[in-house]
């Protein structure tokens, strides 16, 4: 009996300690799945093409499962584009400025809104797993241009873009060069990063949207994918105040033997133009200009001049009359 009266104690006492901390744990856990839920929700304003874009013809985009994107293509001048991926929450005018830099410099530009972005279809973001999908697309219609060699085809990506390109480039060995900006190591280590403060808990609550969602957490690995990217050429811009900079550091040494690499000092996530308005789009006019140089021995994309033909002059009469004999 003693025995039994001891064991109903102490069953009590770890009710009272165990209760409460499975409480705090389920609270700590439920505010970050519904902080992280957030995310998958935002503004989706329409496209607006600026007037310096007149050029710019709209193009509409079908993914291999159906979604239909919406978006801008600039003609090329010099038989060589770029195809730009946008961040989460933006649209494709977010990478106007990376646009203009390539396009007055005779690059064609393909500016698109990502799946459940801006005017495109699509029900739900999927930072960079489905979105593989969203540049192959932008890939292919790019590649089918008149104006476009498609071995002189490069690809952009900004933060969950960069993530979608890196990827694709990763097992697209066309994709003849990568400019990733403000990416992450890891869609795991993204989504969960923000909310390390109370380890798993926290984190494995922030996970739970993207559970419900069937996104492919383990398969979207930029810091896998850049390696099979490699020789081809990798430019990697971020800044030195974005949230994750130990992951910024393990990401930056991994590539350190064979990408270009910048950390813009003062810049926070994107929006570089505004904090190196004169490197920034120096060095990355300098890197498209070097990775997409015309094949040695092509012949540059200019258009000939139309020869006219010199009427015949008529034979002397010194000529006919030699010819007569």
């Amino acid at each position: 009996m003693a025995g039994l009266l001891k064991r109903i104690r102490w069953g009590r006492v770890l009710g009272v300690l165990v209760l409460p901390l499975l409480l705090v744990v389920l609270a700590l856990s439920g505010r970050a799945a519904w902080r992280s839920e957030q995310y998958f929700h935002y503004p989706k304003p329409a496209a607006v093409l600026p007037e310096d874009f007149g050029s710019a013809r709209e193009v509409t985009l079908r993914t291999d499962d159906g979604v239909e994107l919406r978006g801008w293509y600039v003609p090329s001048r010099n038989r060589a584009a770029w195809v730009l991926a946008h961040g989460l929450s933006q649209t494709r005018m977010d990478l106007l400025p990376e646009a203009r830099v390539l396009r007055d410099a005779g690059y064609g530009v393909l500016l698109f809104d990502l799946r459940a972005h801006g005017q495109s279809g699509g029900e739900t973001s999927t930072w960079g797993d489905k979105e593989r999908q969203d540049v192959r697309a932008a890939l292919a219609y790019v590649r089918a241009q008149p104006d476009v060699d498609s071995a002189r085809v490069g690809a952009l990506g900004f933060s969950i873009g960069s993530a979608a390109v890196a990827e694709v480039a990763a097992k697209d060995p066309q994709v003849a060069a990568v400019v990733l900006l403000s990416p992450f190591n890891t869609l795991r280590l993204a989504a969960a990063y923000d909310f390390r403060r109370f380890g798993v808990v926290t984190q494995s609550g922030a996970l739970v949207p993207f559970w419900r969602r069937g996104i492919a957490l383990e398969e979207v690995r930029t810091i896998d994918a850049v390696d099979r990217i490699k020789p081809r050429p990798l430019f990697i811009v971020a800044g030195t105040e974005e949230s994750g900079q130990p992951l910024l550091d393990e990401l930056f040494t991994h590539v350190a033997p064979y990408a270009q690499t910048w950390r813009i000092p003062g810049a926070s996530h994107g929006n570089f133009t505004a904090t190196a308005p004169r490197e920034y789009p120096r060095r990355l006019l300098e890197f498209a200009d070097t990775a997409l140089k015309p094949v040695e021995g092509e012949a540059p994309a200019v258009e000939k001049p139309v020869e006219k033909k010199a009427p015949a002059k008529k034979p002397s009469q010194r000529k006919k009359k030699a010819g007569a004999r």
